[in-house]
């Protein structure tokens, strides 16, 4: 398992791949041809979210114009106000200062729960600052926020242009974000590698296929959907004695739809589910091979104890991750998080230099190899190894994320049941 059948399948998948649109509807489908050479059997969900296709964004000062980027789900737009710079949400709440009709530069994106607070103030349009390297990244807001009414026209440019910006605050400056909102279709598919025993206990691996606006998705990531190419080439030859769930999720970028809709639909059969393995961020040669168990210390000491037993370099902390496994671990599903981060793939995420180009096959094998090791070593064992049990502090930490994101609990899963 060197590599070369996840980058294949990775140049195949090359490009842009925003959920529900016609081009990740291809890469499904280059997925789905892939299963089928295999002989796997495959089924696929569908559900409705809301997406962005976005165009050129513009900040226009007097003469001079700033090129940017504009925030997913709030195009298209065209708004004019004075300049303001804020350096914090707290100045923001400034009971003696008015921030009515104003265009607000900020170094980073505000808490999304703090949305709805920034829309009373009738702030009309927010500048971020991108990073330092004034690599543009491409950003969004919750689709949440559109049902709510809540959304504000955002853009990111250059870190090097906001500090030009920052000398005209009190002048009058104009946003235009070009594109569509609009909501659509997309689809999650789910393989399954049918275990050798009659245990009900299965593993659940995944990753997303899906990218943000503008970029190629390199190693955010089709680095994941690679390595999970290889599991199934090598499973579906070399089945365990548990079942394996390989589950492609789309929407992921825009919410953790795909795998949110899933655990709302499969719920029941959670219960059986030992382990959740997730495949997010992959294929930098020149990196660290990183494992985020969000479930329990005793989980933590079992990867550590495995990375120790097949000799690999593997760097394992428990901690959340925002990505697919969130959903699992929120209903109780112990979940690991492997991704290899460090060099240039993984600074590039969420950029349009998120190129496969910047990957090889070295970059993806440590993951590939270990991720091999510890599901055949888990889906083999007399007794399942894994304790299901979230720390109450990690529990604390997955309700945090939803609901620092404006979301209630319910509304993550349950709410989901019902809808076609």
């Amino acid at each position: 398992m060197t590599g070369k059948i996840a980058y294949d399948l990775m140049l195949k998948l090359k490009g842009e791949r925003i959920a529900g649109t016609d081009n990740h509807k291809k890469a499904n489908r280059v997925i789905i041809q892939f299963l089928k050479d295999l002989k796997v059997e495959y089924e696929t969900m569908e559900f409705p979210l809301h997406i962005s296709e976005i165009g050129k964004g513009n900040i226009f000062l007097g003469s001079k114009k700033y090129e940017g980027v504009p925030y997913g789900l709030t195009v298209p737009f065209s708004v004019d106000g004075i300049l303001e710079y804020a350096e914090s949400f707290d100045q923001i709440e400034n009971v003696d200062k008015n921030f009515e009709n104003k265009i607000l530069i900020m170094k980073n994106r505000p808490n999304i729960s703090k949305f709805p607070i920034l829309k009373k103030k009738k702030i009309k349009g927010i500048i971020t600052a991108s990073r330092s390297d004034d690599l543009i990244s491409s950003l969004h807001l919750s689709s949440w926020m559109i049902e709510k009414k809540c959304i504000i026209p955002m853009i990111d440019i250059k870190y090097s242009d906001v500090l030009k910006l920052i000398e005209n605050v009190g002048k009058r400056v104009k946003i235009q974000g070009k594109g569509k909102t609009f909501k659509t279709r997309s689809e999650n598919i789910i393989a399954r590698i049918k275990g050798k025993s009659k245990s009900k206990e299965r593993i659940v691996l995944m990753g997303h296929t899906d990218t943000v606006p503008r970029s190629p998705g390199g190693s955010d990531n089709s680095g994941g959907i690679g390595i999970m190419a290889e599991m199934i080439t090598y499973f579906s030859k070399n089945p365990t004695k548990r079942d394996l769930i390989f589950s492609f999720f789309s929407g992921e970028e825009w919410g953790l739809w795909g795998s949110r809709f899933f655990v709302a639909r499969r719920e029941r059969e959670l219960k059986d589910c030992i382990l959740g393995i997730n495949f997010d961020v992959a294929g930098d040669p020149f990196g660290t091979t990183q494992c985020i168990v969000t479930a329990s210390d005793y989980l933590v000491n079992v990867i550590s104890f495995a990375s120790k037993f097949s000799g690999t370099s593997l760097n394992v902390s428990k901690d959340i991750y925002s990505s697919d496994n969130m959903p699992f671990s929120l209903k109780g599903v112990p979940t690991v998080n492997f991704l290899r981060v460090g060099g240039v793939p993984s600074r590039f995420i969420h950029t349009d230099k998120d190129s496969v180009d910047y990957i090889t096959e070295k970059g993806l094998s440590p993951l590939i190899s270990f991720g091999k090791f510890f599901v055949e070593t888990v889906g083999n064992s007399s007794i399942n190894p894994i304790d299901r049990n979230i720390d109450e502090g990690i529990k604390k930490k997955i309700e945090g994320y939803f609901t620092g994101r404006g979301m209630e609990l319910k509304d993550v899963v349950d709410s989901l049941k019902k809808i076609k």
